[in-house]
């Protein structure tokens, strides 16, 4: 028995791919599956995928290679790039696409080719749109794309990709229209494809529906947008975290729980103490009555979160034995509500769990 287990649902993977296709029926997929598919398993979330995907993108350069050393053969684009100049001989080997997002890596792109002639590199050109992070700026991607496209080191035609960053906030829609006009103006120098839209643009921005589209959260059943949930738009939680009970103990009023004695019963009562804590990825910032789902019920945690265990109050009724299994977020607990409860956003919730809870793959 684990004591912590991860169930990944692949049924429900393949659920979300369908509903994201049928809201962007004429554009392809570019299904994003880096950090470790947002904790959820890289390799076997691309391979539940792939009727569903044109390709992957990935972060860094091993988890491409993850990839490609699992037997995946689609198309990999790498959206930062190359770290370094050296990582370059692994890009052409394992056949990958890296985007070019500044002069300085341009550059160190088209000395590799020239020095390793018939490579014949992938690339996108990236632009900034106004998050800052990575891409040409407008008053770069004219001369950007002119040099681009005269290179004949290149696989063309060359696409060009942008991030939206403010799409999933309503109170944020004037940026993002700034954002994506910036694109379509930028957009007229492109080369090849255009691939714009992530997870909210996806939902609530049919307008940035380009040939390429690349989801991230909501193929994993997540809400990109606070105060949703995934089951809002359609979708089905893919992760389930799971622990079990420890032991059930009987407390007198005036009984203190957990380190330093942060809840204290004001009645007689019952707790269940769990075999998950922070060393296994659930935040010990979890505030008392946060919801577990333990035995068709939902129950609240008290006490301070421990590195090992945790305790949630289960009152006088409710049948609790060692070896029950309660739900720390999944289908009856939505992993957006337990990372609203700490100021969080889901994404590093499901990517917390740590090496030694154990993943289980539920078959599609």
């Amino acid at each position: 028995m684990e004591t912590v287990a991860a169930d990944i649902d692949l049924a429900a993977l393949k659920h979300n791919m369908a509903v994201i296709r049928g809201m962007a029926p004429d554009s392809r997929i570019i299904a994003v599956v880096k950090a470790n598919a947002y904790g959820h398993g890289s390799v076997e979330c691309a391979r539940a995928m792939d009727e569903f995907a044109y390709g992957y993108a990935v972060a860094r350069l091993e988890e491409a290679r993850e990839l490609r050393n699992a037997g995946i053969s689609k198309p990999v684009v790498m959206l930062g790039g190359c770290a370094a100049a050296g990582d370059l001989d692994d890009v052409a080997k394992l056949d990958l696409s890296v985007t070019v997002h500044s002069f300085e890596m341009l550059e160190e792109l088209k000395a590799f080719c020239r020095a390793n002639p018939g490579s014949g590199l992938r690339v996108w050109c990236q632009v900034n749109i106004g998050m800052q992070r990575l891409g040409f700026n407008e008053d770069e991607i004219v001369r950007a794309m002119d040099e681009i496209r005269s290179f004949p080191g290149f696989v063309h035609p060359v696409g060009m990709m942008a991030h939206l960053s403010c799409s999933d906030e309503a109170a944020l829609r004037e940026y993002h229209l700034k954002q994506l006009a910036s694109f379509n103006r930028m957009s007229v120098f492109a080369e090849g494809a255009l691939c714009l839209a992530n997870s909210a643009g996806i939902i609530y921005y049919p307008d940035t529906h380009t040939e390429f589209v690349r989801p991230g959260i909501i193929q994993y059943g997540i809400s990109p947008s606070s105060g949703k949930t995934g089951a809002d738009f359609g979708l089905r939680p893919v992760m389930t975290l799971r622990t079990v009970v420890y032991a059930v103990r009987e407390l007198r009023p005036g009984d203190a729980v957990g380190y330093g004695a942060s809840w204290v019963a004001d009645r007689p009562t019952r707790i269940a103490v769990l075999g998950a804590g922070y060393a296994d990825g659930y935040p010990r910032s979890m505030p008392n009555g946060s919801p577990v789902y333990l035995n068709g019920t939902v129950v609240h945690t008290v006490g301070h979160v421990c590195m090992d265990m945790m305790f949630v109050d289960i009152g006088a009724d409710l049948r609790v034995v060692p070896g029950d299994s309660a739900e720390l977020w999944g289908p009856h607990i939505p992993v957006e509500k337990v990372a609203e409860l700490i100021g969080t956003i889901p994404y590093e919730l499901v990517t917390r769990p740590t090496k030694r809870v154990r993943y289980r793959y539920l078959p599609a």
